[in-house]
């Protein structure tokens, strides 16, 4: 975080700079004995976000024309600012120097160690880890290093029963409780956690262990630490998109842990439209859409900027998992910053 009471970008060489200036301007600025009430221009991903708080002056903080904040003890764990002003940068801007919010893992989302243990087997009575065939089970796209960072499995993975076992229990549970559309701050989706829903958690869990953690072995394996065994689940939940009058896509942004997969819950001929739109794919600078069927899933590196291409009709379901690589902090955010703008 740097502060400058004096000096900003000009607007005239740097656009997008014109709405900070502008929220900046609009904001008071004052340093009192004691405290400070400044501006932070908070840099996620591909949005900009300018806010104005009150914190204690410290030695990290002086009243000179340009300070740094260098400890990041001096922020609370939970960041709550008392108003933001949203700037977004549309189209996403795919650029080397991005600065880079780093929520990979559990040292950097500390909910993360709790909300993993969910999706943990309470016991070890599964059949067996299923086998997969790179050459015939998944077509693989962006090469990084001896593998590749997005994929496509050519078969379903879930069968059509337990895809509509998931999408029914979710829509009983939405008639009690509704459908979440906050859960996920910067980009939410029309969703409900799987741990609201017990009986696909319960299947889940197993499906897990037997079928999903050997598929991303499997792809992503070449390049993880220690072939991927230590791949944890640390949310997951089941979204929406549905043409009359609710959610119908979702914006380019980058998901926060390592690796990220979504499973297609109903069958294609039930909506037009809709895929997972990689700015990485395409040959047209434009990016690609994969589209997959009922059971299907699509799995790629978190940091990669994808979105939800929008639906025109129906509605559609699908299962999206955040997973992190449990002992390996360090790691995970050197690989997220490393294939990020690939």
């Amino acid at each position: 975080f740097f502060f400058s009471l004096f000096q900003f970008p000009s607007p005239s060489t740097h656009p997008e700079i014109s709405l900070l200036v502008k929220a900046v301007r609009q904001s008071k600025m004052k340093i009192g004995q004691s405290s400070i009430t400044a501006v932070a221009l908070i840099f996620n991903v591909d949005d900009i976000f300018v806010s104005t708080f009150t914190m204690p002056l410290g030695p990290a903080l002086a009243p000179t024309g340009l300070a740094r904040i260098s400890s990041p003890s001096l922020f609370p764990t939970v960041f709550r600012p008392s108003s933001v002003a949203k700037c977004n940068l549309s189209p996403p801007r795919r650029c080397q120097k991005t600065p880079t919010t780093l929520h990979v893992s559990e040292l950097h989302i500390p909910g993360y160690s709790q909300s993993k243990l969910s999706f943990l087997l309470d016991n070890n009575d599964i059949s067996q880890e299923r086998t997969f065939n790179p050459q015939t089970d998944y077509i693989s796209y962006l090469p990084y290093q001896d593998g590749h960072l997005i994929h496509r499995t050519n078969m379903p993975i879930f069968t059509s029963e337990e895809c509509q076992s998931i999408v029914f229990e979710a829509e009983r549970k939405a008639l009690q409780m509704g459908w979440t559309t906050n859960r996920h701050g910067n980009y939410p989706t029309t969703d409900l956690p799987i741990t609201e829903l017990p009986d696909s958690l319960a299947f889940f869990k197993v499906a897990l262990v037997e079928r999903i953690y050997p598929l991303l072995r499997s792809q992503f394996g070449n390049f993880l630490p220690d072939g991927g065994k230590n791949l944890r689940v640390a949310d997951g939940f089941v979204v929406k998109y549905d043409s009359l009058g609710g959610q119908t896509e979702l914006r380019p942004h980058r998901d926060g842990s390592v690796l990220s997969f979504n499973i297609a819950l109903n069958a294609m001929n039930e909506f037009e439209g809709g895929g997972t739109w990689f700015a990485s794919l395409g040959e047209d600078g434009e990016g690609a859409s994969l589209k997959i069927d009922r059971g299907e899933i699509v799995s790629h590196s978190s940091s990669l900027l994808h979105g939800g291409y929008g639906i025109t009709k129906g509605t559609r379901y699908i299962m999206v998992c955040f997973v992190i690589l449990e002992g390996y902090d360090s790691w995970s955010m050197r690989f997220y910053n490393q294939v990020r703008n690939l």
